[in-house]
């Protein structure tokens, strides 16, 4: 993508008149789809989809609906009915909620089902166990909504997000984005969750709105938060943009997809705007997936960092920026595969074992040219990742085995 003039950014309130910057004409790039084989499948409020080679689609009546939201949901019996409830209290007669089950073993197919009996908007989708890159696109193939917002099965929807969505979506901007706060048990008091300014984003700020995906240096100041920009959820994209592209959810990375997928729609994307308001309460647990002991993550990493190089190589052949900092990435996920490998207080070999673990790592051909890679320079990093990078550079893992344990205690 060719940078293109500086732009002023305005900021305006909730209810502000004033006028927007005027925005450059769309592009008429396009791509090949990537994703999932495609599902597409008939039913009234639920449907299963256990072959692939269907057709058909939900049957609609009326106008489309305003925004959709999508749920994938796996084993989630206990969370779902608060996040369901979440959004169907909202329900001003322009929402639709497409929930796909991905396979549950438990009684989330029971919770759905009495879901979809009773409020005509929320269609179900049934399908074998895909993982959730797979589940997502079956939702985002069914849904009509002129906004999609995509919604995990135990976080909470914000109690005024879809008026919320009204007065901020607009048709000339591809991405609205929010604020998310994390929660454990108790969910935050939201009386004081008023919508505030407005930012609007493109031109040169479109521009390292790119790049800030993917960087994670100490004195990047991003336009979005990193908490916020990289995840599915906390916003909302206009479909029409996400299918004139064919954008989905990559079916060959586990790790980091939600990153993925925003990092190549953002080269894609002709304006976006960003609102001070909570939209998304996110349920934090350390037992999640991002926390746990994974001691294959690095045949995830491949796939990601491939993804990341491809995108690169197609989006941005020009960007000098986006090549180095794909180099950092490179050993940022070293540092990410090493806390949850090696080092993870939950790994349950022993010492000489983790260790011969940790120099698998740094031999393999995916992260040695970066240890020795003098131009990559570790302090660029936050300072926790900073002194990861550097024990790991000069391979004291007796260091960081200990930090790995003081990690675990805290936790």
């Amino acid at each position: 993508m060719k940078p293109q003039p500086p732009v002023t950014m305005m900021f305006l309130g909730a209810n502000s008149s004033a006028m927007r910057p005027i925005l450059p004409a769309r592009g008429e790039m396009q791509r090949m789809p990537v994703g999932c084989a495609e599902r597409p499948v008939s039913g009234v409020r639920s449907i299963n989809i256990l072959t692939v080679n269907r057709s058909l689609s939900i049957p609609r009546t009326g106008e489309e609906p305003f925004v959709s939201f999508l749920i994938p949901v796996y084993n989630a019996e206990r969370e779902l009915p608060a996040t369901l409830d979440s959004i169907v209290k909202q329900d001003d007669g322009s929402i639709e909620i497409i929930c796909v089950n991905d396979g549950s073993r438990d009684n989330s197919g029971a919770v759905l089902e009495t879901y979809s009996r009773n409020y005509p908007f929320i269609h179900v989708v049934t399908q074998e166990n895909q993982g959730i890159t797979c589940a997502r696109n079956a939702a985002l193939e069914q849904a009509s909504g002129e906004w999609i917002c995509f919604v995990d099965n135990d976080d909470i929807v914000a109690d005024q997000a879809v008026d919320v969505f009204h007065k901020t979506a607009e048709a000339d901007v591809d991405i609205v984005y929010f604020d998310y706060e994390k929660f454990m048990d108790r969910l935050p008091d939201q009386s004081a969750n008023h919508l505030g300014d407005s930012m609007y984003i493109h031109g040169n700020r479109l521009v390292k709105l790119q790049s800030d995906c993917i960087n994670r240096f100490k004195k990047n100041v991003p336009i979005i938060s990193h908490k916020t920009m990289p995840t599915p959820w906390a916003k909302i994209y206009r479909r029409s943009f996400l299918t004139e592209h064919g954008l989905k959810f990559r079916s060959d990375v586990k790790h980091e997809e939600d990153v993925v997928f925003n990092y190549e729609l953002l080269s894609y994307c002709h304006a976006a705007k960003k609102v001070d308001y909570i939209s998304y309460y996110y349920r934090w647990s350390v037992e999640s997936e991002s926390h746990r002991y994974r001691p294959d993550l690095i045949d995830d990493v491949r796939h990601t960092l491939r993804a990341y190089r491809e995108i690169i190589e197609r989006c941005y052949p020009t960007r000098k920026d986006m090549h180095e900092l794909y180099q950092y990435r490179v050993f940022w996920e070293l540092l990410y595969c090493t806390v949850l490998g090696p080092i993870h207080p939950l790994n349950p070999n022993s010492y000489s074992v983790r260790r011969q673990q940790f120099r698998t790592l740094l031999n393999d051909p995916l992260f040695k040219p970066v240890i020795g890679d003098r131009r990559i320079r570790t302090t660029r990093f936050e300072i926790k990742q900073s002194v990861l990078a550097t024990l790991i550079r000069i391979r004291w893992f007796w260091m960081l085995n200990r930090l790995g344990k003081i990690v675990g205690k805290a936790r």
